[in-house]
């Protein structure tokens, strides 16, 4: 189908925050360009890159935007505010009813406009979730789907699928949502810190009035880009705990909290207290015990009593003696999981 010609006020604003991410461009890009339906405009933010990243995006815009249509534009910070303010500044003049978020290093499927389009006029959908492709850079990586709801939530709606989304979170660029959903709720990302996502793509989603999900891998996720959510020895690792606490300050302030109170305590021991710790131990060289300590030390400042939570207790005894003792005891752990990597290296080795 050839690209439909852009209306004056688009159907989508695509969203892009770029910084440093010259090698990945064309691609990214260009799989947004390429869409079948064209009634879409793309905004990319470049966050203060020091590559060459603004005048690839200056030369693609003016290829793009050559028969009039201003079916991309970039903004050009002074100033470094990271994905989280990006997002934000490009939502602030979003034309779009719609929105949808892609990273500079991943691309979207050449149909994603035209199929959420499509759902979210025959549904009445204000959010359609889609699954999406792992890949890398290698050719001999064809790429794995990822059905993070799994394929029956397609045939959930309403309280079920929030619940879904709840017990198996999902990325927030894995969906398009109703721009308002995110501008009416004051749902913006905060600004110059990392995980800015885990602070809101919750709360948005649990917002839409009608969720709809679709069993199609619409994103591709390139995940062999280094990347600080995926570093060693990076503090910026501990910035998880300020999104973790936003987002139950905003679901508290939209009321949502009380609706699901058992399992948002679930979702928040998990960001702010498991993932954390367990972090602590396997994402740094030495354990930074003083983080470690503090987190012990406060999750019950947010939940009371977590270990009584339902869903903390059906996870079963085996993995709440590993939580215990990854808090109890980190540094033995790390001591046991370094021993152990040795042993498997030198199986490999000998083979």
């Amino acid at each position: 189908m050839a690209p439909t010609l852009l209306s004056k006020c688009p159907a989508v604003s695509i969203i892009m925050p770029v910084y440093n991410a010259e090698n990945f461009l064309h691609a990214s890009v260009g799989s947004i360009l390429r869409q079948s339906n064209g009634n879409f405009e793309l905004i990319c933010f470049n966050d203060k890159s020091t590559d060459g990243s603004l005048g690839i995006l200056n030369e693609l815009a003016a290829a793009a935007n050559m028969e009039g249509a201003e079916r991309m534009r970039v903004i050009d910070s002074p100033v470094n505010v990271k994905q989280g303010g990006g997002r934000n500044r490009a939502l602030r003049v979003a034309r779009g009813e719609y929105v949808m978020f892609v990273d500079a290093d991943d691309a979207l499927r050449e149909d994603a406009v035209e199929r959420c389009l499509g759902v979210a006029k025959k549904e009445g959908a204000d959010m359609v979730v889609f699954d999406y492709v792992r890949f890398t850079s290698s050719v001999c990586n064809p790429g794995e789907r990822v059905c993070q709801l799994g394929d029956d939530a397609a045939g959930l709606r309403g309280e079920e699928l929030r619940r879904r989304l709840m017990g198996r979170q999902t990325p927030v660029w894995s969906a398009m949502y109703r721009k308002a959903l995110i501008t009416d709720n004051n749902l913006f990302f905060p600004e110059k810190i990392f995980y800015e996502d885990n602070a809101v793509a919750l709360a948005i989603q649990l917002s839409a009035v009608n969720p709809v999900k679709i069993n199609d891998a619409l994103y591709l996720y390139r995940f062999d880009n280094c990347s600080v959510t995926r570093s060693s020895n990076n503090y910026r690792f501990f910035d998880r705990l300020r999104s973790a606490v936003a987002l139950m300050e905003n679901l508290r302030r939209l009321g949502i909290y009380e609706r699901y109170k058992d399992e948002i305590d679930f979702v928040f021991i998990n960001q702010y207290y498991v993932h954390s710790i367990f972090g602590c131990i396997y994402r740094f060289d030495r354990v930074p015990m003083l983080r470690h300590r503090y987190i012990c030390r406060t999750i019950e400042r947010y939940v009371p009593d977590y270990r009584s939570n339902a869903a903390y207790r059906a996870q079963g005894a085996g993995m709440r003696f590993k939580i215990w003792t990854h808090a109890r005891f980190p540094r033995l752990i790390k001591m046991l999981s370094e021993a152990s990597r040795r042993v498997r290296g030198v199986r490999r080795g000998s083979r």
